[in-house]
């Protein structure tokens, strides 16, 4: 007596034939993004990881770290200062020194100061600029 499978290789490639027709017939059913859709998505992001971060703290020195953290010209620092309403003068005065310890190490660098809960300032080195 012979013993035959309950299933043959027939019920499975008429399986893979179902799965795909039902992933072709979901493809086709999908409507076409707009132009405007299709700009949005084929832009950079706005920003990328960051490869080094540092929080440095009031007066401390960054130039050392700068140098150390940028190992490529288009590499770029970002120096974010939050400062709450009271101590805003004291924050970008802040900033300033940080943006000219970043133009003595020869980092190209850029400020983003903005009204916080908090002071804080945090710098980021990623690559931002293209060559």
């Amino acid at each position: 007596m012979i013993v035959r499978a309950a299933s043959g290789w027939q019920t499975v490639i008429a399986d893979l034939a179902l799965i795909l027709f039902l992933i072709t017939a979901q493809a086709v059913g999908k409507k076409p993004a707009t132009q405007s859709q299709a700009e949005e998505e084929k832009q950079p992001p706005a920003s990328s990881s960051a490869l080094a971060v540092h929080r440095p703290e009031q007066g401390e020195s960054v130039r050392e770290w700068l140098i150390a953290s940028t190992t490529d010209q288009r590499q770029m620092a970002t120096i974010s200062v939050g400062y709450t309403q009271e101590k805003r003068a004291e924050a970008l005065s802040e900033a300033e020194r940080l943006l000219a310890e970043a133009d003595s190490a020869g980092v190209p660098a850029r400020l983003i100061a903005t009204p916080n809960a908090t002071d804080d300032v945090v710098i980021t080195v990623d690559y931002l600029r293209q060559q």
